[in-house]
């Protein structure tokens, strides 16, 4: 059962979980200022007032009504902030996994089931993976620059952008952000840490958002179907090949 998103500004169920847990994040480094404690209650009311995402939110946000109390439950996850995120990762991850297994891509289309990506990319172990990563990775942060670069410039005509390019602008700068701090994460020899920590899945779903948005405009829309597929041959997000089946029957219609 979708939630009721009467009244608010998000259009999917996905969009919730993905707002409450930036809020969450945010509080996990100390922020508590009045608009984020707003914004905290009503996505908590929303979120535990549907039987669907009602058992799967974090227990910390079930006891705690308000930033303010909830405070004493981060500090206890660890004294720095860091791992206080990747707790709130990790603890928000099943809610997650509802919400996207509940979001179509396509409107009325069913999109085919995951695809096991190792048996077209042949990155199976560790070490091939993590070798994958080290490659490919570099250039699908340059392929977003880009792809940044030309969403951020002023069309030629003067036209105003498409409704979704600010949502895509966004997405893609918190994917940079994500593949980045993987990147890093494999050169210092941690990649499967933080890929366990639930770093990677954050990106693929930065990934696919951005694609989301990029729908009804073809060039940059097939170009993140690029970065979607190189992602997924580095095994980065388990369900992109899948989806990516999706991006391609919407390609083919235009």
């Amino acid at each position: 059962m979708p939630l009721d998103l009467t009244d608010t500004e998000f259009e999917n169920d996905l969009d919730v979980l993905l707002r409450f847990q930036d809020v969450l994040l945010k509080a996990a480094e100390g922020a508590r200022d009045d608009e984020l404690n707003q914004e905290f209650q009503l996505l908590r009311r929303l979120l535990l007032a549907d039987p669907t995402y009602k058992e799967s939110v974090p227990p910390f946000v079930r006891r705690h009504r308000d930033l303010g109390s909830l405070w004493p439950a981060f500090k206890s996850f660890d004294p720095q902030w860091a791992p206080r995120r990747v707790e709130v990762r990790k603890q928000f991850e099943p809610a997650l996994e509802i919400a996207e297994r509940t979001e179509l891509f396509v409107a009325n289309d069913p999109v085919p089931s995951g695809y096991d990506s190792t048996a077209w990319t042949g990155a199976s172990t560790p070490a091939e993976r993590m070798r994958a990563v080290r490659t490919l990775i570099p250039v699908t942060l340059l392929s977003i620059e880009q792809l940044l670069a030309s969403l951020e410039a002023p069309n030629h005509n003067g036209a105003p952008p498409l409704d979704g390019t600010n949502e895509a602008i966004e997405q893609l700068r918190a994917l940079h952000t994500a593949l980045g701090a993987l990147l890093a994460a494999a050169d210092d020899g941690k990649l499967f840490e933080n890929v366990n920590e639930g770093l990677a899945t954050e990106a693929a779903r930065y990934a696919k958002r951005a694609a989301k948005a990029l729908r009804d405009d073809p060039i940059p829309y097939a170009f993140s179907a690029m970065i979607l597929a190189v992602m997924s041959a580095c095994g980065i997000g388990g369900s992109i090949s899948g989806w990516l089946a999706g991006v391609a029957i919407n390609m083919k219609r235009k």
